[in-house]
């Protein structure tokens, strides 16, 4: 367990807020199959909900033909004997000769033209997934694999209600897709979703004035005056191999350095907060106007961080900087790539050493883990115990299913029946 830096891999598998605060006032971005498309000086724009982008940069990515009539104002596009037609201010496009409607109209704006991506997305064949929390747009080509990611699911059952309980990874890659059919089956099949905290509605202004707020040192003292010279140093090099400068996080408090770091190194590996597990139902459940329930708040989360003494912070730094450094050394598999491997395989071994690792820190198991798991616990029970006769789908990181201290043994150990699924 050593080679996983247990106490920096936990944070993925416990805290929603990883990598959503830093997000506040980012442009729309376009990705395609995991690479982002360049839209040069023209950022998208939104008409009515929906999202549009320049036309030239998007079409010629998804390798369609394009012609421009300038007399008509219509643009049509050809691939592989298919033909969509889209003219400027017009709701009505056609596809193959028949007519399809827009929920915006095709623009003009500063002599470039702008048109629906998800309209032109969906009808060349691709998946298109909008993430708010990180304002990313997804186009992905269906590439599922034989059989689905195991995860972690359990079942547990009283007074007629169920509820079903899926430990989630907060960061991922399109590798961990599909899910296996019997998570998603339990997912259609419930009334409502709980998850830690809706990601699509997280206010990213208040985030970043609590960052603000608590996460900078006000007393005249840097980073520096806090850790060792030798993890200072280490966060200098770090800021100036990525082409920042070295003093960049001197008037942050280790938390927030913490953060930071954690977030470069798993976007740096391919793995971003919107195709994690539980953002990845939190967005199919708005689509299916499925009521989304939070266990927590971002505050919760945020106050945890800025309470932990000033040598648990250093520790928590130190431990994510050795991690990125072993990274650099050995293969990627040192890292997150075995959180993610874990999870395909649905390996509770793995998850509950993990546990027991982060348990070898008291402070650092009693506020992650402990207290949290407590009121997590408590929203299960309620569920359980209602009079309503629902199916309930809770999404919650996955170190909070397992040990001692867990959601799943707590039930148990309450007398309950929880089956693992």
């Amino acid at each position: 367990m050593k080679k996983l830096g247990a106490l920096f891999l936990s944070l993925f598998l416990t805290l929603s807020v990883l990598g959503t605060a830093n997000a506040a006032d980012k442009p729309t971005r376009v990705w395609m199959d995991g690479t982002e498309v360049q839209l040069g000086a023209s950022n998208p724009v939104t008409e009515n909900g929906t999202t549009l982008v320049p036309m030239r940069p998007i079409l010629e990515k998804l390798n369609v033909a394009v012609l421009w009539n300038p007399k008509t104002q219509t643009v049509t596009g050809t691939k592989n004997g298919l033909e969509l037609s889209l003219q400027i201010g017009s709701t009505t496009a056609t596809v193959n000769g028949e007519k399809k409607k827009l929920d915006a109209a095709p623009k003009t704006i500063n002599n470039t033209t702008y048109v629906p991506i998800r309209f032109i997305g969906e009808t060349i064949g691709y998946k298109v997934e909008w993430n708010a929390a990180q304002r990313t747009i997804t186009l992905k080509t269906a590439a599922p694999q034989a059989a689905g990611s195991t995860g972690f699911l359990w079942k547990a059952e009283n007074k007629g209600n169920t509820v079903y309980l899926l430990g989630s990874i907060h960061v991922a890659n399109d590798k961990m897709y599909p899910l296996r059919p019997e998570i998603e089956s339990a997912f259609a099949a419930s009334d409502s979703l709980s998850v830690e905290l809706d990601l699509t509605k997280v206010d990213q202004t208040a985030m970043q004035k609590f960052l603000t707020e608590k996460g900078i040192y006000t007393d005249g003292t840097k980073l520096k005056d806090h850790v060792s010279a030798e993890t200072y140093n280490k966060v200098v090099a770090i800021l100036k191999a990525n082409g920042l400068p070295g003093d960049s996080f001197d008037n942050y408090k280790p938390w927030v350095v913490t953060q930071s770091i954690s977030s470069l190194q798993v976007q740096s590996e391919g793995y971003k907060p919107d195709t994690g597990i539980d953002l990845y139902f939190t967005e199919k459940s708005h689509k299916m106007n499925k009521p989304v329930l939070e266990l927590e708040t971002a505050e919760l989360q945020l106050n945890m961080f800025n309470d932990f003494s000033d040598g648990l912070q250093e520790k928590l730094l130190k431990d994510t900087l050795d991690s990125l450094a072993q990274a650099d050394k050995e293969t990627a598999e040192t890292s997150i790539d075995l959180l993610s491997e874990m999870w395909i395989k649905g390996d509770e071994e793995t998850l509950t050493a993990l546990t027991k690792s982060s348990a070898s820190e008291p402070e650092y198991y009693k506020a992650l883990l402990g207290d949290r798991n407590i009121g997590m616990f408590n929203h299960v029970k309620e569920y359980l115990n209602s009079d309503t006769k629902s199916t309930y789908f809770v999404v919650v990181g996955a170190l909070h299913m397992v040990g001692d201290d867990g959601i799943v043994t707590k039930l148990q150990k309450d007398g309950y029946t929880v089956v693992k699924q």
